[in-house]
């Protein structure tokens, strides 16, 4: 709730080609239980070219505009912005986000429960997908299920999904596209493939959980996808709660299927939980905690963390001013572990709280596993270790992402020989990245002498923290 004693908060968000995402985001903000006078709102615009800054400028004139004349990255865009920023705290979110109207109050209460000298450095939101969504339970004859061995590993198989589409709340194709492409397979799906003719597709295991996302809660949808078994004849009883929506019979050959969802089933809802902060493992990987898990309570409590997801986290002035900003040679991803990592070698902690909650569409503005994605991901994990971390760990981690590599080198002549191709982006990726670190690492070798110089917290603490996943 707001106070007199409210202090100054500066709201940056960076923007690349987001303008579909903007009008949510910032209508959400203007929302908020907070004083509007005590919020300065910033947006960082990466030389976009959907015209985001117009639009900005004439829909929302109290959003300050950073325009950049290239993209500087997620990195450099926020850095920016804390050039810019008065707050006496600094907020960060995507710009794919939309925020509920407690969100800032209870990251600033976090702040403002702890004493002057507790070292808070910064408080996260529990950040859950856009939609909600439907659990339709998949349930396949158990007998007519078959054990296959693929790739070295045993697979139990139950029933093929293909083409699957929600239809039926907007004429809008974009947001269509959207929410196709939100769609989860919580449990009981082995990953996506393809087959020789390029059909993406999933199996299940047998029993599984399909997630089916809600764009209108006002209307009925329409789920549509092919389906098949391994073994014919197959039954697939598809269940909602605990009532039966559509008993179908399945054959070997692909059928489509098409169900009508009435919204009285809408009861049965679900948040998916997109990130409840950060974890780490002892390779040095990150994941979001809860990861496309359903909000079932089981993070509803605040607590002392690791690390932060960068779409809706709150910081402390003084700790920025102390570590120093975002490394902008990451340019993307894994940049928030890297500041978060060097906050706690400083002695500042960092907090999630579940009464904050933001929705997020997720990689809305890039595509999870492109090019790009892969390539900053890799590379800036090890950035991240020669920075940060003890020499055993960079030299573990580097000689095991070298390994790594010529072992898909390997199985992808092997498989090459007899006539099958892979399509293996990271080969490629991989290989860029093991020679551009032989002058990247010289270059990071003075900040990592002043990291781990400063240090006033020993590595084991930070070992404390690594968790197994």
């Amino acid at each position: 709730m707001a106070q007199d004693d409210d202090p100054l908060i500066s709201i940056i968000t960076v923007n690349f080609n987001g303008k579909i995402f903007l009008r949510n985001l910032f209508d959400s903000i203007l929302r908020i239980d907070y004083p509007s006078e005590k919020i300065q709102i910033i947006m960082v615009d990466n030389d976009s070219t959907d015209g985001s800054v117009e639009f900005v400028r004439k829909e929302f004139p109290q959003v300050e505009i950073i325009a950049l004349d290239k993209n500087k990255g997620y990195s450099g865009g926020n850095n920016e912005g804390f050039k810019y920023s008065k707050g006496e705290y600094i907020v960060l979110i995507n710009n794919d986000c939309v925020v509920e109207k407690d969100w800032l109050c209870e990251m600033l209460f976090i702040f403002r429960q702890s004493a002057d000298n507790s070292g808070i450095g910064a408080v996260g939101s529990k950040v859950v997908f856009y939609y909600p969504y439907l659990p339709l339970q998949l349930i396949a004859d158990s007998k007519n299920q078959k054990e296959v061995k693929n790739n070295n590993e045993v697979r139990r198989l139950g029933i093929r999904i293909s083409d699957l589409r929600v239809t039926g709340f907007s004429d809008d194709s974009r947001f269509q596209d959207t929410i196709n492409k939100s769609i989860k397979y919580p449990d009981g799906f082995y990953p996506e493939e393809s087959d020789s003719d390029g059909v993406i597709h999933r199996w299940s295991k047998g029993n599984a959980i399909l997630a089916v996302p809600i764009g209108d809660l006002t209307k009925s949808i329409e789920l549509q996808f092919k389906a098949s078994s391994y073994i014919s004849p197959n039954n697939l009883r598809i269940v909602i709660g605990e009532e039966i929506l559509e008993d179908i019979r399945l054959s070997g050959k692909p059928r489509a299927v098409k169900i009508k969802i009435p919204k009285r089933f809408f009861i049965y809802r679900k948040d998916i939980i997109n990130s409840c902060g950060i974890k780490i493992n002892k390779s040095l990987y990150s994941r979001d905690r809860g990861f496309e898990s359903f909000d079932e309570g089981q993070y509803n409590r605040v607590e002392e963390i690791f690390g932060l997801s960068g779409s809706s986290v709150m910081m402390d002035r003084r700790m920025l001013e102390d570590i120093g900003c975002f490394d902008e040679k990451f340019f993307t991803y894994y940049e928030d572990i890297d500041l978060f990592w060097r906050s706690r070698l400083a002695g500042w902690k960092n907090f999630f709280t579940p009464k904050s909650v933001v929705r997020h569409f997720h990689c809305g503005t890039s595509k999870e596993w492109s090019y790009d994605f892969t390539y900053y991901v890799l590379r800036n994990r090890l950035l991240m270790i020669f920075k940060c971390g003890w020499p055993f760990l960079f030299i573990r981690s580097y000689l095991a992402f070298v390994l790594t590599g010529i072992i898909g080198i390997l199985y992808c002549l092997a498989d090459l020989l007899k006539g099958i191709k892979h399509r293996r982006i990271d080969i490629p990726i991989r290989i860029r990245i093991f020679f551009e670190l032989f002058y990247m690492l010289p270059r990071n070798l003075v900040k990592r002498i002043r990291i781990r110089n400063g240090s006033k917290v020993q590595d084991r603490i930070i070992k404390s923290w690594m968790r197994s996943f």
